[in-house]
């Protein structure tokens, strides 16, 4: 049973021009150390909008709030993404996490369905 959904998208010039005004402070406020230490030297705004629009999606599908660098967005080995981190425990209570993300010059978005047994 599908128990929510969330979809974001983010103008990556946005989060462009966050990275730039505040630097390692915004990155270390919306990022986990892990993803920080993932993030490619190029196309990192793309990177770092890619995981702001998921973790969004996140909390609209659950209707809960959770400090953003406290969850990691990770990749398997076939570079489907998927959420880690202490914080899953209490926002999926048993649930399955559905997470896509895609990327363009310009935007990136992210999908999350919530689904129990």
């Amino acid at each position: 049973m599908i128990r929510g959904t969330g979809i974001d998208i983010v103008h990556v010039a946005r989060i462009r021009k966050l990275m730039d005004k505040h630097g390692e402070r915004f990155l270390k406020k919306i990022l986990s150390a892990g993803e920080i230490a993932l993030m490619p030297g190029v196309n990192a705004d793309l990177f770092t909008a890619g995981r702001f629009a998921a973790k969004e999606s996140l909390v609209k599908a659950c209707g809960k709030t959770f400090s953003f660098s406290a969850l990691s967005v990770l990749n398997e080995s076939s570079g489907k993404p998927y959420f880690s981190g202490d914080a899953l425990i209490q926002i999926s209570e048993g649930a399955t996490i559905h997470l896509s993300i895609s990327h363009d010059t310009d935007y990136a978005v992210a999908f999350v369905v919530i689904e129990t047994a």
